[in-house]
C-alpha cells in the first residue's frame, strides 16, 4: 500500500530483525496491546522517533 502523503512512498522496504529474550518479547507485546498497536506498527513508530523521521512526516 502506497500512501500519497508519505515522504517515503515508493521507497524500497527492508526487513529489520533482532533476537529477544522471551521475557523481553512478552513485555514488548504487552506494551503494544496496551497502546492498541501491532508489533510492526510500534517498531516503526519507535524507529521513526529515534531517527528523527517522526517530525518530518507528522506521525
Amino acid at each position: 500500500m502506497v500512501l500519497k502523503n508519505n515522504p517515503l512512498s515508493g521507497e524500497e522496504r527492508k526487513v529489520v530483525s533482532t533476537r529477544l529474550y522471551a521475557s523481553e518479547l512478552i513485555f514488548f507485546k504487552k506494551i503494544c496491546e496496551q497502546e492498541g498497536k501491532t508489533v510492526n506498527a510500534k517498531l516503526r513508530e519507535m524507529i521513526r522517533k529515534e531517527t528523527g523521521l517522526e517530525d518530518e512526516d507528522g506521525s
